[in-house]
């Protein structure tokens, strides 16, 4: 039993009872911001189309608090499931498991298990003694409370039964990641230790994803993978993010794409080759295979929506 009664359904159930699903990735604002924005970003999403949402988890860092309440607020004011992010860096097993408990309390079934990143500009990270280095070490603690097995005080007294936990495990997976080997044998450990389904890192190549689904299919690690996108508006904008995050921006959209000049003088026309380019690029992804799209926001509320209440139609 929850203490909050309204529990959410699994994103591994969602999966199943649609053939391509549309949804969307949120940033909480930064400590001290209006929090009703994230609220009216939130509230357009759905109303265009998401039919789920997944909340970040800020950085070491970040100032970026209520990841918690920000999903908690999906499932039960939105009436859509929430996937909150969930990451370990410098986590003892025993926090991980204190703030499960509270995401299982209010109702949270769906967790995108994260190592996470370091802060900014601290390139070298080394986890702290007794916290863990890897995503799959904190898949397989959550796996371990879903069936049963919780930690034990040392000089406590041993429980006599317990309630298990029931949450769907995500991870990440990253389909440009410049190691083959790699890239598959991260993804398989996070598998085999709990994962249910995965979200793509940042893509823009139909033909990356498609590659990983061939290797990961080969080395019978089959979980749905959803392929993570941003709608880019310029060209200029999307070189910026392809190099930021080391992956590739195929001509097919590049080519398409107007300029940071023309932004300047016909934005709306911007918007629309934009907007023309990621449907072809998602319906290839459909295509391909891909169970859905997920869609990160940050800023870019206006058309992300108008992404996501075109791809209804397709």
């Amino acid at each position: 039993m929850t203490i909050v009664d309204n529990q959410d359904k699994k994103i591994t159930d969602f999966l199943k009872d649609y053939k391509f699903t549309l949804s969307a990735e949120v940033i909480p604002p930064r400590n001290g911001a209006e929090q009703a924005n994230i609220l009216t970003q939130i509230d357009l999403l759905v109303s265009h189309g998401a039919q789920f949402l997944s909340v970040t988890k800020g950085a070491g860092g970040s100032l970026r608090g209520g990841s918690l309440p920000i999903a908690h607020a999906i499932k039960d004011r939105f009436k859509v499931p929430s996937i909150a992010h969930f990451t370990c860096r410098d986590l003892t097993p025993q926090d991980v498991e204190n703030q499960l408990i509270d995401h299982h309390y209010f109702g949270i079934r769906n967790i995108l298990a994260l190592r996470g990143d370091p802060p900014t500009g601290q390139k070298e990270w080394k986890a702290r003694e007794g916290s863990y280095s890897y995503a799959y070490q904190l898949i397989q603690q959550i796996k371990k409370l879903n069936d049963g097995q919780f930690l034990e005080r040392p000089d406590g007294p041993k429980a006599k039964s317990r309630e298990k936990l029931d949450f769907s495990i995500g991870c990440a997976v990253y389909p440009e990641h410049p190691i083959e080997k790699e890239r598959i044998d991260f993804f398989r450990l996070k598998v085999e230790h709990g994962a249910e389904y995965a979200i793509s890192q940042m893509l823009f190549d139909s033909d990356a994803y498609s590659r990983f689904l061939e290797l990961t299919a080969k080395a019978k690690v089959t979980i749905p993978v959803l392929p993570g996108t941003r709608i880019i508006k310029t060209k200029e904008a999307g070189e910026r993010m392809a190099k930021r995050f080391e992956i590739n921006l195929p001509k097919s959209i590049s080519s398409t794409l107007g300029t940071d000049e023309d932004q300047k003088r016909d934005p709306k026309g911007v918007m629309e080759k934009s907007l023309e380019a990621f449907i072809r690029f998602i319906e290839k992804l459909k295509s391909i295979g891909a169970p859905g799209v997920h869609v990160f926001v940050l800023s870019d509320t206006e058309i992300s929506c108008l992404l996501l209440q075109r791809l209804k139609k397709i």
